[in-house]
Order: structure tokens, then sequence, then C-alpha cells
């Protein structure tokens, strides 16, 4: 039961491990900071001094806003995968699984194959692709699994992988008609990679989010009687289809946050929804935001190993992601005895 004492309890750990992760995140890279020069910087940039500029151009231009980043995409993967998973009865159901990652990946590979370059307040040419292929998808899913005017969680998953595979069969030939520098440059990029935006990019990202995230949280009592069956649903007045209609939308906002800046990133979408479950239960009023919060430190950490680990050289955060990600949910699962 969610009570102001546990909301309360709760999110103060959150913010205190948060800080905590992006603190330590911020040491690590090409060059390892000390603990206490960093403390000491940021405490002097907070009073308005000026400090040593080579840190500070590591710690604001390089460090943070790529951390800033890790967190709202991270977040946003989490959330998405977390709904998605409600509204489809399935556990396994996740962005990519319904093509609306793979159809913002198509949108990013088309614009940057294109070289359209539009930029309007921070919005970019990359940006409005992302979105549109993400809704492009949707909308193709979505009528491709209607059948006598109803929509059916598992047909909206079947088609959603038929057409998933049909946008990375596109991406693939893509691929396969540039030059190797090219090829290069999006192969890593479809392994889910981060790098330092600058603050206006991080900004219209944020806003994505944020635009995701108020529907959402809008609608979380709604998803709480969506864990029940759609009759129970249905018999007290929801609107399954209009409900999950406006969902979709939301999650697609969020993956346009991520998919538009960094590739498609596995794995964050199921295993973390599954994790804060297991800490704190179902109610979606608080399982959405710790979803967020979890997704992102999860992605500042695997991070903050993928651009140290090899250093100075970076690997894509994906692959990070998918190494740590099974292993931990392994391990929740064997201490809950569910397996």
């Amino acid at each position: 039961m969610l009570t102001l004492r546990r909301w309360l309890s709760i999110t103060t750990l959150l913010m205190v491990t948060s800080i905590a992760i992006v603190f330590i995140a911020m040491l690590f890279g090409s060059e390892v900071l000390r603990p206490l020069d960093t403390l000491n910087s940021l405490i002097s940039f907070i009073r308005g001094h000026s400090g040593s500029e080579t840190g500070l151009t590591i710690l604001f231009n390089l460090r943070l806003p790529r951390i800033l980043l890790a967190l709202v995409v991270g977040g946003s993967l989490a959330v998405t995968g977390g709904i998605f998973q409600t509204i489809l009865k399935n556990p396994l159901a996740d962005p990519y699984l319904l093509g609306i990652s793979g159809g913002a990946a198509l949108g990013v590979i088309i614009s940057l194959f294109s070289n359209i370059n539009i930029n309007i307040y921070g919005f970019t040419s990359t940006t409005f692709m992302a979105f549109t292929g993400a809704l492009l998808t949707l909308f193709i899913v979505y009528r491709l699994s209607r059948v006598n005017n109803k929509i059916s969680p598992q047909t909206m998953l079947m088609m959603g992988v038929m057409v998933n595979a049909v946008i990375f069969a596109i991406i693939m030939f893509f691929t396969s008609v540039v030059n190797s520098n090219q090829m290069f440059r999006v192969f890593f990029w479809l392994l889910g990679y981060l790098s330092s935006p600058d603050y206006v990019s991080l900004t219209v990202i944020s806003l994505l989010s944020l635009a995701g995230m108020v529907i959402i949280l809008y609608h979380a009592r709604l998803l709480n009687v969506l864990t029940l069956d759609d009759d129970t649903a249905q018999s007290l007045g929801i609107n399954l289809e209009s409900v999950r209609r406006r969902i979709f939308i939301a999650g697609a906002l969020l993956i346009t946050a991520g998919v538009s800046v960094c590739g498609p990133i596995g794995f964050i979408g199921i295993m973390v929804p599954h994790a804060v479950r297991l800490l704190i239960g179902i109610d979606y009023r608080l399982l959405i935001p710790v979803s967020f919060v979890g997704g992102g430190i999860l992605l500042i950490a695997a991070d903050a190993v993928a651009r140290s680990i090899i250093s100075p050289a970076e690997i894509p955060v994906g692959i990070i992601t998918s190494l740590a990600g099974a292993p931990f949910f392994i391990y929740l699962m064997r201490k809950k005895r569910l397996v």
C-alpha cells in the first residue's frame, strides 16, 4: 500500500543513490579525476568561483551532459518497457518487440543518409525523423492488429515482431550500400552509443521525455486497473483502446528521446521494470518514477564502464547493458524464489 511515509523513504533513498552514482560517474573516463578535487571544483563552481579550466571543461562540457543524457535515456527506456508489459499483458514486451525503437532507428538512418539538415530551436532533423519513424511504425502495427474493431494484445505483439523484422531488414540494406567509414559509424550507433550532447540538444531530449512522462503519470491509476484482465477493466467503464492509444503515443515520445541520439539500447526496458516490481510492488504511482530513476542509474553506471574499461577507447554502452543486466535479473529472480 502506498503511504506518504513509504513514498518519502523510497524517494529519499533514490535521490541519495542518484547523486552518489552521478558523482562517481563523473570521476571516470579517459582521465580519472580525484574525488576531492572534483568535489572542490563543483563547490567552487556553485559559489561562482573559477577553478581549473581543464577540470571544469571535463566536468561540465563532457561528462555532466553525457551523464544527464544517460539518466534521461535510461529512465525513458525503463518506463516504456514497464507500461508496455502491462497493457500488452506480456512480461517480455518492450519497445523493441513492437518495432517502435526500430522505426525510430530507421527514421534516424534515413535522416543521416539523406543529408537533411533541419534545426528549429534545437529540434534537429534526426529528432523529427526518429519521432516520425516511431509514430508511423506504431500506426502500422496498430492498424494491422485491428480485427473486427478490436485490438488483441497478443496480435499486436506478433505484428510488432513482424514489422520490426522488416524494419531491420531495411536498416541492414542501408548499411550494406554505404562505404566502410559510414558503415562503422552506423554500426556503432546501432549497438547503442552515448556521447556528450550540447545543452540545447539535451534540453530538447529532456522535453520529449518529460512530455511522455506527464502523460504516463496522468494514467498511473488506470495502469493499476489494467493489471487486471480486460473484462474487469471494461466493466469499470475504462475505454481500453483509447487508453492504449494514449499510452503508445507517450511511449513513442519516450523512445524518440533515446533512440534519436543514442541508438537502440537494449535490455533496460525489460530488466528494470521487473526488478522494480520485485522490490516495491506494482502500484504504478510509485513504480513509474522509481523505474525512471532505476533505468537512469543503470545506464549511467553502464556508460561509466563503457568509457573506462579500455580507456582511452570506448565501447558501445549497449554491450555493457546486455552483459550486466541479465545476471542481475537472474539474481533477483533467484532471491525471490521465482525460478
